[in-house]
């Protein structure tokens, strides 16, 4: 229990840093710093939800590219859904109030409903005849309904995911997606090689990618788009700030897709995967203002 108390205080302080180091997108901290720390409450309410089981990781399918939750049913969910659902749109009504009205008409519609996986599993199942036949019934608004259902499973998949990288962490991987669920990354880190020898280390470090979806982390080629897997170095390009020499956004011209990238290889802390991309949105409007879409959409660079 201690370890999910600290990870509660690492990212309220994660915050409080962004805020303190960047107070012009403090609008930015106010919408979404509730969503991540909800994100974190929810992963204590599943601590001892153990209502899933592991496929079975079958080396030559996973290196062919499949990630090992791909095709995996919807895990028994029991009443954690909802719990973890509520969590998640009281945060949106803190931190998004113009949606207030969307939000107070889909609170009374599930009040109403017995049970809530149903939504979980269309948008698990990526079902959105299912989807639309509950916004037809709850008579609800379908983007902030499946907006607030994805942001209540995320816990669900951080939950599984200490045990499915133990299941693939002996197996090759070499896609720009997660290894366990199968989504792109909403950041990328660089961080210093395994062997700090001035003689031997490699001066570019290694880029780690971390997921959107379960947050794993795995490490991916340096000069490669992890959308299209372009490596023609001519078609790529990153922009940064001039003050903020270790933030930047990478971009493939060839795919028209970013993904914003911190260095941390000269940080004394390392920051924080869960809380650093809103530090970061800057780099996401940059990007948007040039036609490029992100890796993964998150709440904070599409809304």
């Amino acid at each position: 229990m201690s370890g999910t108390t600290k990870k509660k205080r690492d990212v309220q302080a994660g915050l409080l840093t962004l805020r303190k180091r960047m107070p012009a997108l403090e609008n930015i901290f106010d919408a979404f710093g509730p969503l991540v720390l909800a994100q974190e409450k929810a992963e204590e309410v599943l601590a001892d939800w153990d209502g899933y089981a592991i496929p079975e990781s079958y080396a030559p399918r996973f290196e062919q590219g499949v990630a090992l939750l791909a095709d995996m049913e919807l895990p028994e969910l029991g009443d954690k859904y909802r719990e973890v659902f509520m969590l998640m749109i009281s945060a949106v009504a803190e931190g998004l109030p113009a949606l207030n009205g969307q939000v107070d008409g889909i609170v009374a519609a599930i009040g109403e409903v017995e049970n809530l996986n149903d939504l979980a599993k269309a948008i698990w199942d990526e079902d959105g005849k299912l989807l639309h036949s509950l916004v037809e019934e709850w008579q609800v608004d379908e983007q902030i309904l499946a907006f607030v259902g994805t942001l209540a499973l995320k816990p669900f998949m951080v939950r599984i995911e200490p045990e499915a990288a133990k299941a693939i962490e002996n197996m090759s991987w070499q896609k720009g997606y997660c290894p366990v669920c199968g989504t792109f990354p909403d950041l990328a880190l660089l961080r210093k090689s395994g062997d700090d020898n001035a003689y031997l280390k490699s001066h570019g470090g290694q880029r780690w990618l971390h997921c959107s979806g379960c947050g794993h982390e795995w490490r991916f080629k340096r000069n490669t788009c992890p959308w299209c897997e372009n490596e023609d170095h001519e078609k790529m390009r990153y922009l940064q700030a001039e003050e903020r020499q270790n933030e930047r956004v990478d971009i493939c011209k060839k795919c028209n897709h970013y993904f914003v990238t911190l260095d941390t290889r000269e940080l004394v802390e390392q920051p924080d995967p869960r809380v650093a991309p809103l530090g970061l949105v800057h780099l996401d409007i940059k990007a948007q203002e040039e036609n490029y879409q992100p890796l993964a959409e998150t709440p904070w660079n599409v809304l």
